[in-house]
């Protein structure tokens, strides 16, 4: 995530995040699920700009994103923005305006994206100096997504997400995305995943000795996601779509989160610039295609 002064106030470009991993352990007693996942950003961004003003209203503007960008409370970054306000008795409002770029409901978590962003934002917008390991409590009770956000680099989360740890940085690697313009609701995945689960609960383990090697063959070879089961049953084209990738020359094809967005992770940048061109010359079938790489 990059913070920086712009002529009016603060702009920040949030990064979509993809997750190499991701198992579920079971439903927890506060009725979210324990999982294990590594999630890795990759450069594909929103942009947020802060605007200081003397209401004390929060006004928010979103440019792209469709019907599926709510403008209420419910949007994180409203949320966030009024959680700071008034846990810090802020007497000051802003203007804030979201360019939207990063797909709704794709499983690349574009909304705690934006959402961690805006915390920042505020901070460093008010002027309240509140520092990060403060912050990150803030950012797991908006959305379990959101305190990864705040690493540029891949994490393993544990807990219902909240519990964070930094890995360290990857080199380059390659991807593209294929995202249908249908999406999936979180919740219904989730109820589908322990009824489907086969009781084998797997660890990163292996990936993160790939990750930490930098070897992209063994990256792939150790993708996992635990969602992707009850998400095939859920939804007719989840093998189409998955397809359309493997067809390409991709080391390894996975869903991210609960979908519906599909990455390929290619052997290098030249494989992967051949392979987004291909797509672009089939018929498209209304998907969007994103041609990406790792933010570090």
């Amino acid at each position: 995530m990059l913070l920086q002064r712009s002529e009016s106030g603060w702009i920040a470009e949030t990064p979509a995040k993809i997750n190499l991993f991701f198992e579920v352990l079971g439903k927890r007693s506060d009725n979210f699920h324990e999982i294990v996942s590594i999630a890795l950003p990759i450069r594909l961004f929103d942009t947020l700009t802060f605007k200081l003003t003397n209401d004390p209203q929060i006004q928010f503007d979103c440019i792209g994103g469709g019907q599926d960008v709510p403008f209420d409370e419910t949007n994180l970054v409203v949320r966030a923005a009024k959680y700071i306000q008034q846990h810090f008795h802020v007497r000051y409002g802003a203007a804030i305006t979201l360019t939207k770029r990063i797909p709704c409901r794709a499983g690349l978590g574009g909304g705690s994206s934006d959402a961690a962003a805006a915390l920042r934002l505020v901070n460093r917008g008010w002027n309240l100096d509140i520092p990060d390991s403060e912050l990150l409590p803030i950012a797991a009770e908006i959305g379990s997504d959101c305190p990864i956000f705040f690493y540029d680099v891949p994490t393993i989360s544990k807990g219902r997400g909240e519990q964070i740890q930094p890995l360290p940085p990857t080199p380059s690697l390659w991807f593209i995305l294929l995202k249908p313009p249908e999406g999936l609701s979180t919740a219904n995945v989730y109820a589908e995943c322990m009824p489907l689960h086969d009781g084998q609960f797997r660890q990163p383990d292996n990936l993160i000795t790939a990750l930490t090697r930098g070897n992209v063959q063994e990256i792939g070879q150790h993708l996992f996601n635990r969602l992707e089961i009850p998400a095939q049953k859920l939804w007719h084209r989840f093998s189409e779509i998955k397809r359309q990738l493997l067809e390409t020359g991709c080391l390894a094809v996975q869903m991210s989160g609960s979908g519906t967005t599909f990455f390929g992770l290619y052997k290098d940048k030249t494989h992967a610039k051949e392979a987004f061109q291909f797509l672009h010359s089939e018929p498209a079938w209304g998907n969007e295609i994103f041609l990406v790489r790792t933010c570090v």
